[in-house]
């Protein structure tokens, strides 16, 4: 049987998570440690920023040994670890597997970044040796059933952050040759610098970070050369060059006004200013200016409201074929030990009649068991007319 221990941020704060969090050297460490049991037979150790799991096999002995030497290795009284964790076992514990690779279980519902870390959890206890049969089938299945919904559904293709919005408008934007040139004001803020990240992920786009000089402690560590500082009084003087300009600060006043931008830019040139501040940053007049598209967070904060019911949608439709994989590695668990008794059960039954074992199975089982039965027999003989 297999079980999951699991520190999540479902129920433990950021640093609960970091206390229990695992260094790669940790889990394999961990991993060793945890095989020399007796009650265990297969362990995978799963890390993420947002939570720490431990799936293992074996006996019913297995999870108690788990929590006991997951509490010692950490250093943590097994009394407080108790607080914080949320315990899975068999059927649950696969289905807490499924959820997890398949995202969602995530804070970002549909995220395929977690399906890597699960597959490099369980590359690493494979590379010990610490995967049996059932662990094996149970994440190999996970991993298919992943990459199923990741094909047939837009979930983890629907973006809801207004960080990842940004960013692809960014990437829409049509420009004829040369890298694009875009400016973040406030990108040393936490949804400029997340902006800032998620527009550098791909390659022919150049920015330009604001900073204010007072606040110079707080750049974001610049690598590479697409991306350039310059002090945020002198931002109108870089407009002219910018084909997007995206604001995302915190202060009371208009970053961009519409007279001082007239001044500086040449009209007529193609450009997308986004405003994702509240209260807002770019004054509205600048819509006027030639050439110039603007979005503000009404826009963003419609297309997540639009993006959401989309993705609750494809959510259902990945429910359902989650759900089917889910069963089928059910089953194959649940079925592998009698592949192996085939030939004892052969002799068991050998000369047996089919009624003596039917008012047998009537006899010793309840009436829903009773009619999973029968239904059965009665697909049964429709296979064997059909064949």
């Amino acid at each position: 049987m297999m079980y999951c221990m699991s520190v999540s941020h479902k129920k433990a704060s950021v640093n609960i998570r970091e206390r229990f969090a695992f260094s790669e050297e940790e889990k394999v460490e961990f991993v060793e440690r945890l095989m020399k049991k007796e009650a265990v037979t297969g362990v995978v150790v799963l890390c993420t920023c947002n939570r720490s799991e431990i799936y293992v096999s074996g006996t019913k002995q297995a999870i108690g040994e788990l929590q006991r030497e997951a509490a010692d290795f950490k250093g943590i009284r097994l009394e407080e670890l108790l607080k914080y964790l949320n315990i899975y076992s068999g059927e649950s514990a696969i289905g807490h597997l499924f959820k997890v690779a398949c995202g969602f279980d995530s804070m970002v519902l549909g995220e395929d970044e977690i399906l890597g870390q699960v597959k490099s959890a369980y590359e690493i206890s494979k590379d010990q040796g610490a995967v049996d049969y059932e662990m094996n089938v149970l994440f190999q299945r996970a991993f298919a059933c992943a990459k199923r919904i990741k094909t047939d559904t837009n979930l983890s293709r629907t973006p809801l952050s207004i960080a990842t919005l940004v960013a692809n408008e960014v990437f829409r934007f049509e420009k004829e040759g040369g890298e694009k040139n875009v400016m973040v004001i406030g990108m040393t803020g936490k949804m400029g610098n997340t902006i800032t990240k998620n527009i550098l992920s791909k390659p022919g786009i150049h920015v330009t970070g604001t900073v204010r000089s007072h606040k110079s402690d707080l750049t974001m560590e610049v690598k590479g050369d697409r991306v350039k500082v310059v002090d945020y009084r002198d931002r109108y003087q870089y407009m002219d060059e910018m084909d997007i300009v995206i604001s995302a600060t915190s202060g009371p006043h208009y970053t961009v006004t519409c007279e001082e931008l007239s001044e500086q830019v040449t009209p007529g040139k193609r450009r997308l200013f986004m405003d994702v501040a509240v209260p807002v940053d770019m004054d509205p007049k600048i819509e006027e200016v030639e050439g110039l598209t603007l979005y503000n967070i009404d826009y963003f904060e419609t297309l997540s409201k639009n993006n959401t019911e989309i993705k609750l949608k494809e959510l259902d439709r990945a429910n359902v074929i989650m759900k089917e994989d889910l069963d089928g590695a059910i089953k194959e668990v649940v079925f592998h030990p009698y592949i192996r008794r085939m030939e004892e059960l052969k002799k068991t039954f050998a000369g047996k009649r089919l009624d003596t074992l039917l008012f047998e199975i009537r006899d010793h089982v309840s009436s829903e068991e009773l009619k999973v039965v029968l239904k059965t027999l009665d697909g049964l003989e429709s296979w064997i007319k059909e064949g």
